[in-house]
């Protein structure tokens, strides 16, 4: 299962687009990450005209995640009579979009560590970027087919690692930084290197760019995201 991606940009490169992917299933869009640029993204494409059916994982709280988050339920329910499911291991997501004028009478929230909808299995994965709230990497499953989004994340979970390296994981989609810096919250390009094997690296498709810096990441044998 390969994602699709509407913007594969940091919050510091709003001209990439806000990282988002996506992928479908019959009449089912799932959504992944709603930052500030996303609704504008799915305005455009009619995404939300086109499925009946819409959930939206959220990683975390960063704007960059969630800006848009509002807009899209808003938009949603009141102009297209549906209501969106977001999907959120914890309840903070409540009080962020009530302060925002969104109730909760207004869309679906699932906050569970694991969902099945619709044949797909969706597992939360707790990762480290931010000290300040909980982050979260996803696990997603059609039939045999497994991937790891991680959000943002500094470090490669090793429940995943494992599961890569065994087959049982088959594509790896990481945010990843160029350098390494003395403020850990994306995973520097070395740490990947690290963790992952050359013969494995073409299963690992790297996202969530301040700078471009993908000649570099084809050097060292990893994928990354296009829009």
């Amino acid at each position: 299962m390969v994602l699709k991606f509407l913007g594969c940009g940091s919050a510091f490169n709003p001209v990439l687009g806000n990282t988002s992917a996506y992928f479908t299933r019959e009449n089912s869009l799932f959504l992944i990450d709603a930052g500030e640029s996303v609704f504008k993204n799915l305005f455009e494409k009619e995404l939300l005209k086109e499925y009946e059916e819409i959930y939206i994982l959220i990683t975390h709280a960063h704007a960059d995640h969630v800006g848009s988050l509002a807009s899209i339920i808003s938009y949603t329910y009141y102009v297209l009579e549906k209501k969106v499911v977001v999907i959120h291991p914890n309840d903070t997501l409540i009080g962020l979009l009530k302060k925002m004028g969104v109730g909760q009478e207004t869309y679906v929230y699932e906050q569970k560590e694991r969902l099945t909808v619709n044949g797909i299995v969706i597992d939360a994965v707790t990762v480290k970027h931010a000290a300040d709230m909980e982050c979260f990497g996803y696990i997603i499953q059609i039939q045999d087919d497994r991937i790891f989004y991680s959000g943002d994340s500094y470090e490669l979970p090793r429940k995943v690692v494992e599961e890569f390296m065994d087959g049982r994981i088959q594509l790896i989609y990481q945010d990843t930084a160029e350098f390494e810096t003395g403020r850990l919250s994306h995973c520097p390009l070395k740490t990947l290197e690290k963790e992952i094997p050359a013969e494995h690296r073409n299963r690992v498709y790297c996202m969530h760019f301040t700078n471009d810096f993908t000649e570099k990441i084809s050097e060292k044998g990893f994928r990354y995201v296009e829009v």
